[in-house]
């Protein structure tokens, strides 16, 4: 079954189109490489999916309804452009926004702390962002990412800043959420990423859908 379902998406920006007739289905409980070149359409095609932005044709399914203001509690997106509070301190931050996506503070506060220990910072719970490396910073925003236990969940360019070691640790908590039945779409310009990790892919060039599957068909 299909966790998402496109159908003829078309976004237009004045006399560009960013997604031209887009449809194709990613199938739930994988992980799904959504690859393409820099202004393929697929930041355009996330922000649809995130209803940050409505598009001109077409509609997409989640879990055989149309997609609704609704449905965003159960998404998780890590945008490729981070965005956390520098002044603020971790633990503080991550309260906030694991509560902005509807979590009883007690609850998000048990689940934090359970991943602030799986990584082992518990250590970095009262300091500021802008105390952390980058590639603390990116493993702060994974966690809030994921704590909510989406259905779906958006990753755009995951493994930016993080070390060899790191970059390991967040693949393989990518495929525990996978296994454990979250979906995972996976965007990326990193080939060799994607032939680890994804189950199936989708390749976007000049706005179209070129060519989707499961990966060894397409390989």
């Amino acid at each position: 079954m299909a966790i998402l379902v496109f159908n003829d998406i078309c976004q237009r920006f004045v006399d560009h189109h960013a997604n031209d007739h887009i449809s194709f289905s990613i199938p739930e409980h994988t992980i799904f490489g959504l690859l393409g070149p820099n202004g393929a359409g697929k930041t355009t095609l996330i922000r649809i999916i995130n209803q940050i932005t409505a598009p001109d044709e077409g509609e997409i399914l989640f879990n055989g309804e149309s997609l609704k203001q609704k449905h965003i509690a159960q998404i998780g997106y890590l945008p490729e452009e981070r965005g956390l509070y520098s002044k603020m301190k971790v633990g503080e931050q991550a309260l906030y926004l694991a509560q902005l996506k509807g979590m009883p503070k007690a609850e998000a506060m048990e689940k934090l702390k359970k991943w602030f220990i799986k990584f082992g910072i518990e250590e970095w719970w009262n300091k500021k962002i802008e105390e952390l490396s980058k590639g603390m910073a990116q493993k702060i925003q994974f966690v809030v990412t994921v704590v909510h236990e989406p259905e779906l969940l958006i990753l755009d360019e995951p493994f930016s800043g993080f070390d060899p070691i790191n970059t390991n640790l967040i693949k393989d908590e990518i495929m525990k959420l996978r296994d454990n039945g979250t979906t995972v779409i996976f965007s990326t310009h990193n080939m060799s990423s994607v032939e680890e990790i994804c189950d199936h892919i989708g390749l976007i060039n000049n706005s179209k859908i070129v060519v989707d599957g499961p990966i060894d068909e397409i390989r």
